[in-house]
């Protein structure tokens, strides 16, 4: 078990470290472009992150609910 919590941990560092550097060279593009591209890149981003957390939402309500109804059948 202590492995399976270890691997989740190291997992878990993982993907913060690499949304980090992602985040950083995001950055120092947009900084490299002309305000009207990076405002269009940052709009666009937006969007895109807009739907991404609606896509999200979704899902878990949707598993919130099956789970609601799988525990009121199963009594």
């Amino acid at each position: 078990m202590r492995f399976v919590n270890a691997a989740i941990v190291a997992l878990a560092a993982l993907a913060t470290l690499g949304g980090y550097f992602q985040e950083k060279k995001r950055l120092a593009a947009i900084l490299a472009m002309p305000a009207a591209a990076a405002r269009e890149l940052y709009e666009k981003a937006q969007v895109r992150r807009d739907r991404v957390m609606w896509l999200l939402t979704a899902v878990l309500a949707v598993a919130a609910i099956v789970a609601v109804v799988l525990v009121k059948v199963r009594r």
